[in-house]
């Protein structure tokens, strides 16, 4: 047998999942979005599984109290 090559997976840790209802009145829809932290720091808000339209959108302290504080520390820090 010849030399053993290997195939690296690099995995991100999902910290949370949000539930965001679809702005649109037309739609409503219920859309739930999994965010890691790297996706929680830029995270601007969701297309809708239903109607494809993007909906602008934030997160706040009640979605991830336990990351808060950092996500908050970590935008601020990349601001200009």
């Amino acid at each position: 047998m010849g030399p053993y090559r290997s195939i690296t997976i690099k995995k991100q840790v999902l910290l949370f999942e949000i539930e965001r209802r679809c702005g649109f009145s037309d739609c409503n829809e219920r859309n739930f979005t999994g965010l890691t932290k790297r996706e929680a720091l830029d995270y601007t808000g969701f297309e809708c599984h239903v109607c494809k339209r993007w909906n602008d959108d934030s997160l706040t302290k009640k979605d991830a109290p336990d990351w808060w504080d950092e996500i908050q520390h970590k935008q601020v820090q990349a601001e200009p």
